[in-house]
């Protein structure tokens, strides 16, 4: 029987591969065409150290959490693959489960902004209690029509928070992967007039 597992492991391994490359050689086919790319923007090395290149999400569903990032968030998909056995690696990913990667973007950085990693086939934990992390995007948008959109996905949204220093409005929530984001829309800058009428922040 471990024979078997061994063997079928190995088989999951090399179909990935396979996968991977193919995936790569057909982007220019799918750039040429029009339609969309499924391999990473070329890398040019960044102008400041350190620097980060993006966050990696796990989920359950990547169509599902793509109607919240890019749908309603706003996020661009840049890229779309099998994910890599190195990723595989680093997320202790079982060799049973199936996996793709997302790259998501508002239009800068070599990597884009976030990466989704999709993991089926296997259970993946949730976090509960503390949370370990926030990621935290600035938006220009109306703020209630955000709230309202992800309750209507099914987030867990908190409220609209009003703060100072600087002054802005926040929304947490947590999305249907268990992730912890807070977006937030800073306000202007108030102007005051001076002895020349010129204004000033």
């Amino acid at each position: 029987m471990s024979e078997v597992v061994t063997f079928m492991g190995k088989l999951t391994f090399f179909i990935r591969q396979i996968l991977t490359v193919l995936a790569v050689m057909a982007s220019p086919i799918a750039v040429f065409a029009g339609g969309h790319t499924s391999a990473p923007p070329p890398v040019t090395l960044a102008d400041v150290d350190p620097y980060v290149h993006r966050s990696n999400f796990v989920v359950a569903d990547l169509e599902r959490a793509l109607r919240v990032y890019r749908d309603i968030i706003g996020f661009k998909v840049d890229a779309m693959a099998p994910a890599s056995t190195f990723m595989d690696d680093v997320l202790n990913i079982p060799a049973e489960a199936e996996t793709r990667i997302a790259f998501l973007s508002s239009g800068e950085g070599e990597f884009g902004n976030i990466g989704m990693t999709e993991i089926k086939g296997v259970d993946l934990p949730r976090d509960n209690g503390i949370h370990s992390s926030v990621l935290i995007v600035e938006v220009q948008r109306d703020m209630e029509t955000l709230f309202d959109q992800l309750k209507a996905e099914g987030c867990e949204v908190d409220k609209i928070y009003e703060l100072s220093r600087p002054s802005r409005r926040e929304i947490p929530f947590t999305d249907l992967d268990g992730h912890r984001v807070i977006l937030m829309r800073l306000h202007a800058p108030e102007r005051s007039a001076d002895a020349n009428g010129a204004g000033q922040e």
